[in-house]
């Protein structure tokens, strides 16, 4: 008996439609996934999936509440930890060689993050722009620990400075899609861009 054939309790179907939506969104784009492709891709009947998400704006809401958390609870892993602020730049760097990562780990969620944050529309622009801001308040103070200990230098806020390495977080990521993309030009594409924004010495060790 296939996955999808099994009898399964109402928040276990959810969670499998979502998943589905994952998938979907980000192989056909936020703009075109819709009930009949979570169907397909889950071999259930289209009343199904209107059943748990009865608009498509339900649909888009749960996927992008879904890309949201996992953005958020990513941050917090490296920023909201007893020794975060020991050595800020050390957890900034962390976070920041993290994105490397994504295309390969999370290449789904990635997808559908790259295309909202790409996508400048009065339906979506606003919701991505509240959505940055909550990770850009998870990582300043992380960085304005950087500031106050001298171990970064800028005349630019570390509200600002987080805006900014969340802006360069996009075409990281997207390089991180490049066929035979050598991860070394990567890590030190992504030091040496940091190092320039946060005023260190490029000759630094981490």
């Amino acid at each position: 008996m296939s996955n999808s054939r099994k009898r399964l309790n109402p928040e276990q179907r959810k969670q499998q439609l979502l998943d589905a939506a994952i998938i979907v969104f980000a192989r056909r784009g936020i703009g075109r996934a819709a009930h009949a492709d979570i169907a397909e891709e889950t071999s259930v009947s289209v009343p199904t999936v209107f059943n748990y998400f009865k608009t498509r704006e339900d649909l888009v809401d749960a996927v992008l509440t879904h890309v949201e958390d996992f953005f958020i609870e990513t941050a917090k892993e490296f920023h909201h930890t007893e020794h975060a602020l020991d050595d800020p730049l050390k957890t900034i760097m962390a976070h920041s060689f993290n994105f490397l990562k994504l295309a390969n780990d999370n290449p789904n969620i990635v997808k559908i993050w790259l295309e909202w944050g790409a996508s400048v529309r009065d339906d979506s622009w606003p919701r991505f722009m509240e959505f940055q801001a909550k990770i850009i308040e998870i990582i300043a103070p992380t960085i304005q620990a950087g500031l106050d200990i001298g171990q970064m230098n800028s005349q630019l806020s570390a509200e600002e400075l987080g805006q900014i390495l969340l802006g360069q977080s996009h075409p990281v990521t997207l390089c991180s899609f490049a066929p035979n993309q050598p991860i070394s030009d990567m890590v030190r594409f992504v030091q040496l861009g940091m190092f320039a924004l946060l005023g260190i010495d490029q000759n630094k060790q981490i």
